[in-house]
């Protein structure tokens, strides 16, 4: 049995794949998600010893790791059955780094807040997710911020918990460049954070509208991830990999 850890457009990709393959899987996701896979499906986060206790119930023979690249507790959590059980991370495509004086890689969110402090930027759109609203707090409780993320009950309540004002809520998804201008000239902030999140992501589609716009557009790099894992981004070598 084949343990899928996804909720991320590549996991559905993988999930496809095995479904085709006839592969036995269990799909899981930390949030409940639609799921009309042919795998088990069950939702919920898992610690180390969770996971474990999982993995030898199930009579898990390997884990694929598809989930977010920011997902880095849970990497580690999944790195931690190295020498346990095969690891192999289906990583996302990621473009070339852009070379422009509106857009600056840097390594976490701590950097990035010292640097638009410094900056002295007024207003900022994060493109971050729910998850860095509470990362972002020293800088939203004294400027004005808007946060755009996923409509759905558990965001809005991890919003709402952390007291972010719902009036500053952005819905939706990441757009095309032309969308996401329109949204950037409508909100004009002073600056713009977002995440190393491939071409999924939509990357380089914040960044063409953000120099499109004039605004300055931060990028906090994808982590580094543990060498425990085979890496690999298509889906017959990874198929080939597990059968």
């Amino acid at each position: 049995m084949i343990l899928l850890l996804g909720g991320t457009t590549e996991a559905k990709q993988v999930a496809n794949s095995l479904d085709e393959a006839g592969l036995n899987y269990i799909y899981s996701s930390r949030t409940q998600i639609p799921f009309e896979g042919k795998g088990q499906y069950r939702f919920g986060s898992l610690d180390k010893d969770g996971l474990n206790t999982f993995c030898v119930n199930h009579h898990i023979s390997c884990i694929i790791d598809a989930c977010h690249p920011f997902a880095t507790e849970l990497h580690a959590t999944v790195a931690s059955l190295s020498g346990q059980l095969p690891l192999i991370r289906f990583e996302r495509e990621f473009s070339e780094r852009v070379l422009d004086p509106l857009v600056k890689y840097v390594s976490d969110y701590t950097e990035a807040l010292t640097l638009i402090n410094e900056n002295n930027y007024q207003s900022m759109l994060a493109l971050t997710g729910v998850q860095s609203i509470p990362r972002l707090r020293s800088y939203w409780q004294s400027h004005n911020c808007w946060f755009r993320i996923i409509n759905r009950n558990y965001s809005l309540d991890f919003a709402a918990h952390h007291q972010f004002p719902v009036e500053n809520l952005i819905f939706g998804l990441p757009h095309n460049k032309e969308e996401e201008i329109q949204l950037f000239n409508k909100l004009k902030p002073e600056v713009i954070l977002t995440k190393e999140s491939g071409l999924n992501g939509k990357l380089d589609e914040k960044i063409q509208a953000a120099i499109a716009c004039n605004i300055p557009i931060f990028i906090i790099k994808r982590p580094e991830l543990s060498a425990s894992f085979k890496v690999v981004n298509n889906l017959k070598e990874l198929l080939n990999m597990i059968r």
